[in-house]
């Protein structure tokens, strides 16, 4: 599913769908997939794993190439080690330090990675996707309960009523599907370190 079908899910779910008479514009749509995507993300990235050149002698890896990046899991140096050797490692602000200086040879680096969902394509899986669309519809109804407090409307008082009980029914639903992902995606981190 790519943004314009994830946009049009949701506006199925919203009964938005007269294009001449949006309630939501797309840019809120969007902004609301977006934040959903970014969420979904920080509970189940997709798992990478890259090889990096080291440089002799110096204890910095050059990660730039690592586009979307959330976190950085392992990195292993040298990698033709029985167990595997784990560096201690410092990430800040954009750089990744090892303890070891390099050698030359490649570091395998593991890291976790944000979803995208984008007009070409998505990196979300297809039975996750109803996620994404509770997560947004939620949102969507919670900005337009408070949007319509205070002002007149053809369904008077209630449809901000309507609005917030809809939207939280639905934001509770999204909390919980994101809570078992996490639960069923937990990473059990361990870090080995051979004596020399």
């Amino acid at each position: 599913m790519n943004l314009t079908e994830m946009r049009a899910r949701v506006r199925e779910d919203l009964q938005d769908t007269d294009s001449q008479n949006y309630r939501w514009t797309d840019d809120e749509v969007d902004g609301a997939i977006e934040r959903v995507v970014a969420e979904y993300s920080l509970r189940a990235p997709i798992e990478q794993q890259d090889d990096i050149a080291t440089t002799d002698g110096d204890t910095e890896l050059d990660i730039s190439s690592l586009s979307g990046l959330l976190e950085i899991v392992s990195v292993e140096f040298p990698i033709d080690r029985s167990p595997k050797y784990l560096q201690r490692t410092e990430y800040w602000a954009g750089h990744l330090y090892m303890e070891d200086k390099g050698n030359g040879q490649d570091a395998c680096v593991r890291w976790l990675k944000r979803h995208t969902l984008d007009a070409g394509s998505t990196t979300i899986p297809a039975e996750h996707e109803e996620i994404i669309v509770l997560g947004v519809t939620g949102y969507l109804a919670m900005s337009a309960s408070a949007y319509t407090v205070d002002r007149a409307s053809i369904a008077g008082r209630h449809a901000t009523i309507n609005y917030k009980a809809w939207g939280k029914e639905r934001l509770d639903r999204y909390d919980k599907k994101l809570k078992a992902i996490a639960r069923t995606n937990r990473i059990i981190r361990r870090r080995f370190y051979t004596e020399d």
